[in-house]
């Protein structure tokens, strides 16, 4: 899906990217949908060597779509401060790059967020809403399957 990491390599061109070793998108075959990690600036124990941000995103090559993921997310709540609250919610996507997009789009909001570039507190669901966000701007420049939409 090199449309995928092109089209968040284009997202995250808008923030300093100086941090980040890498972003990858890799299959997985495991019975999860998805798997998705975002390691933040260390150094190895066994090597001590150091290193940046590292975003890894995993999405599930033999599940067949429609696709569905419970996780923390933003529920509308009229007595919060914010107006929602943090509750599981169901996240629906129609194909793999809709999961994989998502999945990429919440590891760079963990990353945004640890490095001070967002101003929203590093949480789960404010990473999904992260995602949701960007997948919506996904859906409106490409087309199911990854082609450019004509306009």
């Amino acid at each position: 899906m090199p449309h995928v990491v092109d089209y968040i390599r284009q997202k995250l061109s808008d923030f300093d990217t100086s941090q980040l070793d890498w972003v990858k998108l890799l299959p997985l075959s495991k019975t999860t949908l998805l798997h998705g990690e975002c390691t933040f600036p260390g150094a190895t124990p066994e090597r001590q060597v150091r290193y940046g941000y590292r975003i890894r995103a995993s999405v599930n090559v033999e599940m067949a779509p429609p696709f569905s993921y419970e996780h923390w997310g933003r529920i509308p709540a009229a007595d919060s401060d914010h107006g929602w609250k943090s509750g599981e919610q169901t996240f629906y996507f129609a194909d793999l790059e809709e999961c994989a997009v998502h999945t990429l789009s919440h590891e760079c909001f963990h990353f945004l967020s640890d490095s001070g570039q967002v101003d929203l507190k590093n949480t789960e669901a404010n990473a999904n809403w992260w995602g949701d966000q960007w997948l919506h701007s996904y859906q409106q420049v490409f087309d199911r399957g990854g082609q450019l939409k004509l306009f």
